[in-house]
């Protein structure tokens, strides 16, 4: 099987603990079984963090080194969690499109200078205006995850390659970090795509299942050529049943069980992703 991830936290992680890729217990590792594998790697700029454009750079160049001995299977992309990277200078999204990021998340939790995130009640700005316009013009696609309402509607309105790398349905799970079905209408409209997550807190008991309603939910308004997977691996503590990549296939075949179709099972796993990140 070909398998697409928007979104994890390993990047970090590696960085934090001083850990190999290609040896080490977290989430995301180099054994795997999939025939094409493309993994975002987002590097993670959390609330508060002092000089953060400095942790970037170090978190960046220790992951492209730690990924030169990667299997041949991997083709691995970056982005940004965390619009903070900016550190209020707009100049320096020509950097990071130069370092070959792939997506920008606004924000994390909190705010910043560009919006507000979910525990916030801030609103996009003037400068994340102007961020967003950047971002259009280099063809950086703006990440829409994490947003608080007020910040998401603005940000949607404005961005030309809008996505949600790592969200699931409100409907479903209610938690201020999903998205409700007005919000994933306007992505959509867009031709942007929608990353579900394997956070428990994101989906409700029941991962598995819970994935499937998901997908049932986006299925049955349209959305087959929009649903993704971010799975958020080593961002958090996920649920065993499937707390690594090699519990992706048990997955698949979950879905495969319930009924879905091998076109459809693809677009969701591989190629809805590849299509949008195919335009940037």
């Amino acid at each position: 099987m070909n398998y697409f991830d928007l979104h994890c936290d390993t990047a970090f992680e590696l960085h934090k603990r001083n850990l190999p890729f290609n040896n080490n217990e977290l989430s995301v590792t180099a054994e795997n079984d999939f025939n094409t594998w493309v993994q975002t790697f987002a590097i993670w700029i959390s609330d508060g963090t002092e000089n953060p454009f400095e942790l970037y750079k170090k978190i960046k160049k220790d992951i492209k080194e730690k990924l030169k001995e990667k299997p041949e299977n991997l083709t691995p992309i970056f982005s940004v969690e965390g619009g903070a990277v900016l550190e209020n200078n707009i100049e320096r999204i020509y950097t990071l499109k130069q370092d070959g990021i792939k997506m920008l998340t606004l924000t994390w939790n909190g705010e910043n200078a560009i919006a507000g995130g979910c525990k916030t009640d801030k609103e996009l700005t003037r400068f994340g205006k102007k961020v967003i316009e950047k971002l259009n013009k280099l063809k950086i696609a703006t990440d829409l995850s994490h947003l608080n309402q007020k910040s998401f509607f603005d940000a949607v309105d404005n961005a030309e390659y809008p996505l949600a790398t790592h969200s699931n349905c409100y409907e479903i799970c209610p938690n201020p970090r999903n998205l409700t079905l007005e919000q994933i209408k306007l992505i959509t409209e867009k031709h942007g795509i929608i990353g579900l997550t394997f956070y428990p807190k994101f989906l409700g008991e029941n991962i598995f299942p819970k994935i499937y309603e998901n997908i049932f939910l986006l299925c049955d308004k349209g959305y087959e050529n929009h649903i993704a997977l971010g799975s958020d691996f080593d961002g958090g503590q996920m649920d065993k049943s499937l707390d690594n990549i090699a519990k992706i296939p048990h997955l698949y075949d979950f879905l495969k069980n319930k009924g879905l179709k091998k076109a459809l099972l693809n677009k969701i796993f591989y190629l809805n992703a590849y299509n949008f990140i195919a335009k940037l």
